[in-house]
């Protein structure tokens, strides 16, 4: 496959600017030098020097330029510079170490209005912000505050279309493809046309939004609906389809090539007003480039409804059988049900945006947060230690409410100060320009301007959590085979010296993800312990709190950092991630799994109630294998699962590739919204992976 790093990167590239280290230097110079700025107007004279000064390339083959920040963020430094010094504000939480973890200002889940970008173009948003400022400023008077916020907007657009045309010289100096050189033309000019330039304009507004205006841009949108009017045009016009693959595979490895960790999303599908399925034949032609290239980023996730055309489902499937573990299903009815009861109208959940992960919000004016991660395996064993005279399990559920309620006092306040200052650390200059609330009012559109501005917070490990709980409850309290005391004892021994007792507690049938009933009513009540707290509690942006059951790598990273749990998992071991059971936990077969996890009140985890399934190949062989594995995602989306992602593998397969990893270079692992190259797991990983495909080979996963 063709390597997709830009020629300004290789040896003999003219050069076209400054290099990322250099831009970096002179962002900090000019944070320096403006102190006496407001951070709006800093912000806005750093985007502008960053714009005006990277480096610009591209290949002859590449339909898709470069720009110098790629992969880095110089205007980052400052950005955390300002945070450092402004943390005494917000006042800190101070909490046990590891029952809260990723307590930051979050500007890594936003999705553009992609459909106001392309009706618009780069030219239309400028004239927009000038026209609104004029109509501001004629009803409401004067206002230095709100001057600035207009300036920064039509300067940032002005800053953009000033990097548009100094590429469009470039590309007329240095290459003779006429295409290329047209679709920018055209983007300096106005809004795109085709579907090569509407494909262009998203891949600059996306560089320059997540590298020049730090706003991290968590989906490239629903590509087969609002590309599609392009498509068709470009078809009546003649335009081959080897054309269109050919864009799109260029578009598809350029961003693989960035190696961006979370991976990239996009969107395939959805419910158009009549009630039909948006599926057409786009979606197909991008599915087909897709397989055919072995593209692993961008990842796709596609919205499944019971109109959702059996071919085009089957498409998927095959592939994720085969491999393609990047691709997601995510339950339309879920969404809709969460929405509508979180207070969204019924166009809201129909047309809902799918991001990052497989997150869903509101595609036009939301702007959803995720400040923090409560570990929930860590407070269940802190409860332990604070409650070693517990006289009986009710005892000991309500020292963890207590425990939780005293988390919930220290963290909500403090959260709230900091994301009431979100526009002060990093005013959003591109996405204000998106916002019509934003332009009316003068406000940021990122911190002030959305409607939704909710803030959800992620309840990360609840079913080690909810398995331990299960232990205490059985082993201390009913069997009464040891104290809490003697319990923490083995904890601290990490399970040491104490093997009958491990091999007794691990080999228990009652853990989640096995239909049984006792476990999944434990996780229930754990997580209604949170829901019932966090749900719905008012927020510092005129939004609300919500929760969701989304590990991202907190899996890993506190299970790294965690002490041995009840549930008989081992100091440093990683624990479950999502709404899946621990690994290695899920002994009763795929079917047992989901029930497990149908248990749950998914509308109760407004935008993210996910679930991993690991399946062995031979479960899901041949056109029987393949119906049946259709029936067991139907079975999920109908009755209100929201995402679910697959791992298909055997033991033998993956102890091969652990032992000779050169013959697997292109194996890939769904991890949680994302997936790796198997390769570059941690040994750790590897092993946790492993021990997951022994229970399917016993026949019981």
């Amino acid at each position: 496959m063709k390597s997709y790093e830009s020629d300004f990167l290789s040896p003999g590239m003219p050069e076209t600017g400054l290099s990322a280290e250099e831009l970096e230097r002179g962002a900090a110079a000019l944070a320096e030098k403006g102190k006496h700025l407001s951070r709006r107007l800093l912000k806005t004279e750093i985007f502008e020097y960053l714009l005006d000064n990277m480096r610009i390339g591209s290949d002859p083959d590449d339909f898709f330029p470069a720009f110098g920040l790629w992969g880095q963020k110089p205007f980052e430094k400052v950005l955390a510079a300002n945070l450092a010094e402004r943390s005494t504000e917000i006042d800190l939480p101070e909490t046990p170490t590891g029952e809260i973890s990723c307590f930051m200002p979050d500007y890594a889940h936003s999705v553009p209005d992609w459909q106001n970008i392309l009706d618009s173009g780069f030219p239309g948003i400028l004239a927009r912000a000038r026209e609104s400022e004029n109509i501001f400023f004629q009803r409401f008077g004067e206002s230095t505050e709100k001057r600035q916020f207009f300036q920064s907007v039509i300067r940032a657009y002005e800053a953009v279309l000033r990097c548009m045309e100094r590429l469009l010289r470039f590309e007329e100096h240095s290459r003779a493809r006429p295409e290329i050189v047209s679709a920018i033309r055209r983007l300096t000019e106005g809004p795109p046309e085709t579907f090569y330039e509407a494909l262009l304009l998203i891949w600059c507004y996306y560089q320059f939004s997540e590298y020049a205006d730090c706003l991290q841009t968590r989906s490239f949108g629903n590509w087969d609906q609002m590309l599609y009017p392009y498509y068709l045009h470009d078809r009546e016009n003649g335009v081959p389809e080897e054309f269109f693959r050919c864009v799109l595979r260029n578009f598809m490895g350029k961003i693989q090539s960035m190696h961006y960790y979370w991976g990239h999303p996009f969107y395939l599908g959805g419910t158009r007003p009549d009630g039909s399925s948006g599926i057409n034949e786009l979606s197909y032609l991008i599915l087909d480039e897709y397989d055919k290239q072995g593209f692993y980023d961008p990842k796709i996730q596609v919205k499944v409804n019971l109109n959702t055309p059996v071919p085009f489902l089957d498409r998927v499937l095959g592939m994720i059988r085969r491999g393609h573990n990047s691709l997601v299903l995510v339950g339309e009815p879920c969404i809709r049900r969460a929405m509508l009861k979180a207070g969204y109208s019924e166009e809201d959940a129909r047309t809902a945006v799918i991001k990052g992960c497989y997150e869903y919000t509101e595609c036009h004016s939301a702007v959803e947060t995720a400040p923090f991660h409560f570990i929930l395996p860590k407070i269940v064993n802190n409860t332990l230690r604070c409650s070693p005279d517990a006289a009986d399990f009710e005892s000991f559920l309500k020292s963890l409410e207590s425990r939780i309620d005293q988390l919930c006092r220290c963290i909500f306040p403090a959260v709230d100060r900091m994301e009431s200052m979100l526009d002060d650390f990093n005013p959003v200059l591109m996405l204000s320009g998106l916002s019509p609330r934003a332009l009316e009012l003068g406000i940021d559109g990122y911190a002030a301007a959305p409607i939704h501005a909710h803030t959800n917070i992620w309840l990360a490990g609840p079913a080690t959590a909810a398995d331990s709980l299960s232990v205490i409850r059985k082993y201390v309290f009913e069997k009464k085979l040891l104290t809490i005391p003697e319990l923490l004892n083995v904890l601290d021994s990490d399970w040491s010296g104490f093997d009958e007792l491990h091999r007794m507690i691990l080999n228990d049938p009652c853990k989640f993800g096995n239909h049984d009933p006792e476990a999944d009513a434990m996780l229930a009540r754990l997580l209604k312990m949170f829901t019932s707290r966090i749900n719905g509690r008012k927020n510092s942006r005129g939004g609300f709190y919500s929760t969701a059951l989304h590990a991202a790598n907190a899996f890993l990273s506190s299970g790294k950092r965690l002490e041995a749990t009840p549930d008989g998992r081992r100091k440093g071991e990683e624990f479950s991630k999502n709404i899946s059971p621990q690994s290695g936990r899920c002994r009763n077969g795929v079917t047992a799994l989901i029930q497990s996890a149908l248990s749950l009140d998914s509308s109760e985890f407004m935008a993210d109630f996910p679930l991993d399934v690991t399946l062995n190949p031979a479960a899901v062989r041949g056109d029987e294998g393949l119906a049946a594995m259709r029936a067991l995602v139907m079975t999920y989306i109908r009755n209100f699962g929201h995402a679910v992602h697959f791992n298909i593998f055997d033991v033998r397969m993956l102890e091969e590739a652990k032992r000779h990893p050169e013959k697997y270079p292109e194996l890939q692992i769904r991890v949680c919204g994302w997936n790796v190259l198997w390769n570059n797991l941690s040994p750790q990983e590897q092993d946790a992976y492993i021990a997951q495909a022994y229970a399917n080979e016993a026949g019981v996963a």
